[in-house]
């Protein structure tokens, strides 16, 4: 009976078998417990056959390389097996590589098997094909145990996730500090709704208490009138609500409030031209007409022209 077939069949038919039958608690206990073990002693396994082959194939080009190797040597790396008498060194590290058997035994391995003169042999597999395929089934082992019993590892599409979070995390971190750039001679009007409705939380909580909840005006001046003291475009809102006006008593909000949410709470004062609400203040400092209206009235005033008007 061949001893590694049987070996390699029994392996095939037991390790699936072994690998469930524990319960999953249990496993994972005991992985979580020597998982530190179980890793160092496959590596170092590994580690050994590597040195052992390592070592083997140093020795051999050592020999050739002072070319004076004896038989006595050669057989001291890779021994003389019964019919290879007169083999030379490298082939019977190519024999022992495969566990070929030697021609002139070559009648032990036949079979029955003959088609058109030619006889079938039933060699052994090659070592290094064994323990290729060994060394696959433990691997398989550990990864089936790692990935989807002990679920200690990450499959692709968790990992596809979990980088896609990471990202998603990166690019909001970087918009971020983008916002904390912003300042007076950069900051634009933004209508995106989640920023304006945030802008309008900020200014109820905060502003309210001077300028009106409709932006009407109380201790402090109508907002939503053509008038401005300070100057009714995005970048001087945006100035006057980061640097306040101490003199008036309006407090800088650049210690309290983010660019970012400067720049909402402006936008959303922004909003309040025109808008008309109840019980407005009595307008204060200059009238300012911001450009798109003096673009606008411009327009009007060539089609009025064009018109005959």
């Amino acid at each position: 009976m061949n001893l590694p077939k049987l070996v390699t069949s029994s392996l095939i038919l037991v390790l699936p078998g072994l690998t469930f039958a524990q319960e999953g608690s249990d496993l994972q206990s005991i992985y979580a417990k020597y998982q530190l073990e179980i890793v160092v002693g496959v590596a170092a396994i590994v580690a050994v056959l590597a040195l052992v082959a390592l070592i083997t194939a140093l020795l051999a080009m050592k020999a050739m390389a002072r070319g004076r190797i004896s038989v006595e040597e050669e057989s001291s790396i890779i021994s003389v097996q019964p019919g290879e008498e007169g083999v030379g060194f490298w082939r019977r590290l190519w024999n022992r590589l495969n566990d070929s058997v030697p021609v002139s035994q070559e009648e032990t391995v036949l079979t029955d098997h003959s088609y058109d003169g030619i006889r079938e042999l039933d060699n052994r597999l090659p070592p290094w094909w064994l323990w290729g395929f060994y060394i696959s089934i433990i691997f398989s082992v550990a990864y089936l145990l790692h990935y989807h019993v002990f679920e200690t590892g990450k499959l692709q599409e968790d990992e596809y996730v979990a980088q896609m979070e990471e990202a998603e995390a990166e690019v909001q971190a970087y918009l971020a500090s983008l916002d904390n750039l912003i300042d007076e001679t950069s900051v634009t009007f933004t209508n995106d709704e989640v920023d304006l409705l945030a802008g309008q939380e900020i200014f109820i909580s905060k502003c309210s208490a001077c300028h009106g909840q409709n932006g009407e005006g109380g201790v402090g001046p109508n907002l939503t009138d053509k008038y401005w003291i300070h100057g009714g475009d995005m970048p001087s809102i945006f100035k006057t609500v980061k640097y306040g006006v101490p003199s008036k008593g309006m407090i800088p909000w650049e210690a309290q409030l983010s660019p970012a949410e400067m720049q909402q709470v402006s936008s959303y004062i922004y909003t309040l031209e025109g808008t008309d609400p109840v019980n407005q203040k009595e307008p204060q400092g200059e009238l300012f007409e911001r450009e798109e209206a003096a673009e606008e009235a411009t327009e009007e005033d060539g089609q009025l022209v064009e018109a005959g008007m």
